[in-house]
């Protein structure tokens, strides 16, 4: 970018502000430069922790959006104003549409009611204000769509819901990516062998979007907007869907592990595996097995030789982090997206090569490898001019997991030879 664009700087005004206060925390003198200057607004900022407590949610994620709006309002050339949602905005149906649903309730009480609530009240009552939403992000994005929807006579609007944003497909690298969410997790505890059970269904197909792809439709939809000045209000609503291009989660794994043996990751706990289970007490019972008892064993180590204990905590957050994510690995949703694969055939043949948003040619397991090798260089920053000693000490660790489960098998056979053995004589 900056040898091509030499000057980008100079494009770019920063303003000082804050999605979650009142007025976005803008100054009068930025907000006037917003009022008079801009013609297009992008509504990406937003909380994605299912944990946030539903006040932080409210107020960052559908308060803000009401501010964005409010602000859109003063605009005098406004031409788009696009919201990124999520796809799971509306997780409570298993077919999602590319529509904005009846609200689960209404956000200007909500608003009103984390404004004059003391914090823990609402917390003692998230369950019963977000009612069959998983989390207080599903449900804060559901009530900001709906914040958009209402003023859609009002404003040149658009709601865009990426699916799983992950790794990219080909800008600015295969395989980049800066941040670690639910999948990318998942691929980095498995092969750190941290992760070793897994509350999911392995034959449920997760839908992701690669972030380069979800950026483009963002650009293309705003552009065919704003060009062809779309007045049909059933064409505002995309589904960033990669649907038919999706893989299960036993085949992510497969895939990720499998280029983790080939580059393995340096500092790994033990040989990389995952198990899926569906029962919930099973994985509560794996957990314990082979992610507490083995942290404890370790943790111990480390205090011994007077070093600081951390992998409790770290098996702690992960255990919470799986049983977040569960209500998405066990269960499965389609979601529509006619009008975002329709995006791809309003661009001219030469605007393709740059936003194109068509995956008919993604080859899954290329893209996935990609995935795992980006994760290793952007993410983890390995070295690999010591690749050759990490996989000197994967295959060390893979030998001494089939030695010591031969072992464990070995102790087994002979616990119970000696059980009815003795069973035998005492009859």
């Amino acid at each position: 970018m900056e040898q091509n664009w030499s000057d980008i700087e100079k494009k770019f005004i920063l303003l000082n502000g804050d999605v979650s206060e009142l007025n976005l925390g803008l100054s009068a003198e930025d907000e006037q430069n917003i009022i008079k200057n801009v013609s297009i607004v992008f509504h990406v900022a937003a909380s994605v922790r299912f944990d946030d407590p539903l006040s932080d949610a409210i107020k960052m994620n559908t308060r803000g959006t009401r501010e964005i709006v409010q602000l859109c309002l003063k605009i005098k050339s406004l031409k788009t104003f696009l919201h990124v949602s999520t796809t799971y905005s509306n997780c409570y149906k298993s077919m999602v549409e590319e529509k904005v649903y009846p609200p689960l309730a209404d956000w200007r009480e909500m608003i009103e009611t984390v404004e004059k609530l003391d914090p823990g009240i609402i917390n003692i009552l998230t369950k019963k204000y977000i009612g069959s939403m998983p989390n207080t992000y599903t449900f804060s994005k559901s009530l900001a769509e709906n914040v958009v929807w209402e003023h859609r006579n009002q404003l040149p609007v658009i709601i865009l819901r990426p699916s799983i944003v992950i790794s990219s497909w080909k800008d600015p690298f295969p395989g980049w990516l800066d941040t670690i969410n639910g999948p990318t997790a998942m691929l980095v505890g498995g092969g750190k062998g941290v992760l070793r059970t897994c509350l999911a269904n392995k034959d449920v197909v997760a839908d992701y979007m690669p972030v380069d792809v979800a950026i483009r439709a963002i650009i293309t939809a705003v552009w065919h907007h704003c060009v062809n000045r779309v007045q049909d209000q059933n064409k505002i609503v995309y589904n960033c869907s990669s649907r038919d291009k999706s893989v299960s989660m036993q085949e992510l794994m497969r895939l990720g592990l499998k280029t983790a043996e080939q580059f393995p990751f340096s500092e790994v706990l033990w040989t990389p595996t995952a198990h899926f289970t569906t029962n919930k007490t099973c994985f509560a019972v794996n957990a314990w097995f082979k992610h507490l008892i083995p942290a404890l064993i370790v943790d111990l180590v480390l205090k011994i030789r007077n070093k600081k204990p951390r992998l409790v905590k770290i098996q702690q957050r992960i255990f919470q982090a799986i049983t977040a994510l569960s209500y998405f690995t066990l269960n499965h949703w389609t979601f529509k997206n006619e009008n975002f694969q329709n995006l791809d055939a309003v661009l001219l043949p030469e605007d393709k090569i740059d936003f194109s948003i068509d995956l008919s040619d993604i080859n899954i397991k290329e893209y996935f490898v990609n995935a795992t090798l980006g994760l290793r260089q952007y993410l983890l920053h390995e070295d690999d001019s010591k690749l050759a000693e990490t996989r000197k000490q994967a295959n060390r660790l893979y030998w001494l997991d089939k030695i010591l489960k031969a072992l464990g098998l070995v102790l087994l056979l002979w616990s119970c030879q000696i059980f009815f053995l003795s069973s035998y004589l005492n009859a």
